[in-house]
């Protein structure tokens, strides 16, 4: 008797709690893989882990590609690769890929680092402030990428294959 109640209570609250918390997360703006609205990236300061200050602001007049990472995550570096192509395709155009590390401290970095270095800026979150509190990410690898006016132009969860063709397209379309 006891055991049916619980299962009835049980089923009565947390079914609509789960498939209430569900619903909210597919509808937020968040979750969606590219936004629908443009709305101005939230501005940030980070030291890289080359010892320089490096403001989002400063790069404003670029496309960026804002994308958060950590040496932990297999699909993070997974990701890196193509990241490294699209970078080396666009050198020399209004264009900036900035990594920021989740790691908990510059160690784990730098030995990464050392075996795969990276042609673009490598920041430090390692509080993930910015991650967590001003972008809201809730899982890696993600990224955003930034038009030169410092609106957010797309949202990206998972690894992308960023040299992809219609990838590369959607930054060029950008940067004209």
């Amino acid at each position: 008797m006891v055991n049916k109640q619980l299962n009835s209570s049980f089923s009565r609250f947390f079914l609509p709690v789960f498939f209430g918390s569900l619903l909210f997360l597919l509808l937020s703006p968040g979750f969606l893989r590219v936004s629908s609205a443009a709305e101005a990236a939230p501005g940030f300061s980070l030291k890289g882990i080359d010892g320089k200050t490096y403001t989002l602001s400063s790069f404003k007049g670029k496309v960026v590609l804002l994308n958060f990472w950590a040496t932990w995550c297999p699909a993070c570096v997974e990701e890196l690769p193509s990241l490294k192509k699209l970078a080396e395709e666009l050198k020399g155009q209004d264009f900036q890929v900035l990594a920021v590390s989740l790691d908990s401290g510059e160690g784990p970095i730098k030995s990464f680092l050392a075996r795969e270095p990276l042609p673009f800026p490598v920041l430090e979150d390692p509080k993930r402030k910015v991650a967590f509190d001003l972008y809201a990410v809730f899982g890696i690898p993600a990224s955003f990428l930034i038009d030169k006016q410092g609106q957010l132009a797309g949202r990206y969860y998972g690894s992308q294959d960023w040299a992809s063709p219609d990838m590369v397209q959607k930054i060029k379309a950008l940067l004209k």
